[in-house]
């Protein structure tokens, strides 16, 4: 007699929802030195990583989002409504917002061309539990990452204030 399996799409949303509740969730940058002569961005794959991480901050939202036209996040063209946890179980939602704010007076100012968001990153001993900004010095394990995002040269300025956003689907 046969028998399938397969996943469901409440697998999907479990795992939304774990990122949201555990609220352990970090944005981080690097990529210091140049692509190479032509500064051409390379595709992301798989099987990159962050390269020479600058530093990771803790996500200033995490959120459930869906599409809609009238939502206030806009990503690529594509506006987004932040969902209540019941709406979210409710609908099975597998997108989660996360946002970090990059402050000129507590991030370091540098030209950079990865950004990444991490999730499970634990912190040695002895850094605060509720510590914003953190190098891989304070990092006993940086976790998984989660997304990468591979990009054109950005040079932080010490006047600059910028917030990096992603959109992750489970």
């Amino acid at each position: 007699m046969p028998s399938y399996t397969s996943d469901a799409s409440g697998l999907r949303a479990f795992q939304a929802a774990k990122l949201v509740q555990d609220g352990s969730v970090w944005v981080a940058i690097g990529k210091t030195s140049p692509w190479n002569e032509g500064e051409t961005v390379p595709v992301v794959t798989s099987d990159m990583t962050l390269q020479e991480t600058v530093a990771f901050k803790r996500a200033d939202q995490i959120a459930f989002v869906v599409k809609d036209d009238k939502g206030t996040i806009e990503q690529r063209g594509q506006k987004w409504r932040i969902l209540k946890s019941d709406e979210a179980k409710a609908t099975d939602c597998r997108h989660v917002y996360v946002q970090a704010w990059l402050n000129y007076d507590e991030f370091p100012l540098v030209t950079y061309r990865q950004t990444g968001v991490y999730a499970g990153l634990v912190l040695k001993s002895g850094v605060a539990a509720n510590e914003q900004v953190v190098t891989l010095e304070d990092i006993v394990d940086v976790g998984y990452l989660l997304v990468l995002n591979n990009r054109s040269p950005i040079q932080r300025d010490a006047t600059q204030k910028e917030s990096l956003d992603f959109i992750i689907e489970f």
